[in-house]
């Protein structure tokens, strides 16, 4: 079998080779590259850039509507609609309007902070995983939180309903976008862990499914508490001298649209952004064990694809010994 030419430049399996969930978390920190921080800090920025390009225009949707919805002018399955046909339709008009910049900015600036932090601290020789985990996420978090709490801001006086919105945006408000967003941050970096630890050693979960499924689904499920206050910031915001009876009202009507929108918003925000954002970060910026890992994907596509062409099983077998010196027979290995 063509695959038995490439024996010899396979290991054994570690556990971490198969951690393919942390191309989807964003508290990643595996240490990889190798290049110096001159070289790496526009690679990551550009990095930041092209993932927040691709999220923005979903994440900014949801967002916009949700303030609609709460004002009711118009509600939210109408504003996704429009929001939607916009996209598709006037392009030009969609990606230069105030929603997606807005939106963008939040992201590349959280991707940014999140890539750089990284950089810094390889720059630093910084080793410990949970060191290295605990900088990334107070920086990007602090980053995120800020950044967001602007934008929503700004969302509530752009688009709640004519006649409603305030010149400026109250404390309360501005402090409750930001109680909403470390909830949020304190479900993904330091509850969904503690659960994907207890599914694993309680209850025998494969590690990337009970880390993946926690990831993105605890915070989907924290919106649950953190709706009510955005829904109360934006309200407040609206009609700041309403009663606390119309306050709970406007909440129980808007609940679960605000919570569900809010749940799935998490999934391009924190697992497609995360992706792309470390797949890029992979593609361009060069790594220790780049020879290495072509080997072990040229390896695979022989394993899943067993009828291969001889002589170009040759070519790669002799492109792998240029690249891997001092490599062993393969017979040695039978």
């Amino acid at each position: 079998m063509a695959s038995q030419e490439f024996e010899y430049h396979r290991k054994p399996k570690k556990a971490e080779d198969d951690h393919w969930a942390h191309d989807l978390m964003f508290s990643n920190v595996d240490s990889k590259f190798i290049e110096t921080l001159q070289q790496r800090i526009p690679k990551e920025i550009g990095c930041a850039l092209a993932a927040s390009l691709l999220v923005s225009p979903l994440v900014g949707i949801i967002d916009k509507c949700i303030v609609q919805e709460i004002s009711g002018a118009p509600k939210f399955a109408t504003a996704v609609g429009i929001a939607s046909r916009e996209m598709l339709f006037s392009p030009k008009t969609f990606y230069g309007s105030l929603a997606f910049r807005l939106t963008f900015g939040v992201y590349f600036g959280t991707y940014a902070i999140a890539n750089l932090s990284e950089a810094f601290m390889d720059a630093q020789e910084v080793k410990g995983y949970h060191e290295r985990k605990e900088i990334k996420v107070m920086t990007a978090s602090a980053a995120n939180v800020s950044l967001l709490a602007w934008r929503d801001a700004v969302f509530a006086r752009q688009f709640t309903a004519p006649g409603m919105a305030s010149p400026s945006a109250p404390l309360r408000t501005l402090g409750l976008f930001a109680a909403r967003d470390v909830g949020t941050m304190y479900a993904t970096f330091y509850l969904a862990p503690r659960v994907a630890d207890y599914l694993k050693k309680e209850h025998g979960v494969e590690k990337n499914a009970a880390e993946l499924s926690t990831a993105l689904g605890i915070p989907m499920l924290a919106q649950i508490v953190t709706a009510p206050m955005h829904i109360h910031a934006m309200h407040y915001y609206q009609a700041p001298k309403a009663t606390l009876a119309e306050h709970i009202q406007v909440i129980q009507q808007e609940f679960w649209t605000v919570s569900v929108a809010r749940g799935l918003r998490i999934l391009p925000a924190f697992g497609l952004a995360s992706f792309t954002n470390n797949k890029f970060r992979e593609s361009f910026i060069r790594q220790a064990d780049e020879n290495k890992l072509l080997t072990k994907r040229i390896t695979r596509f022989l394993e899943d694809k067993k009828p291969l062409n001889p002589r170009l099983t040759k070519r790669i077998t002799r492109f792998l010994d240029k690249q891997t010196p001092n490599v062993p027979d393969a017979t040695q290995h039978n």
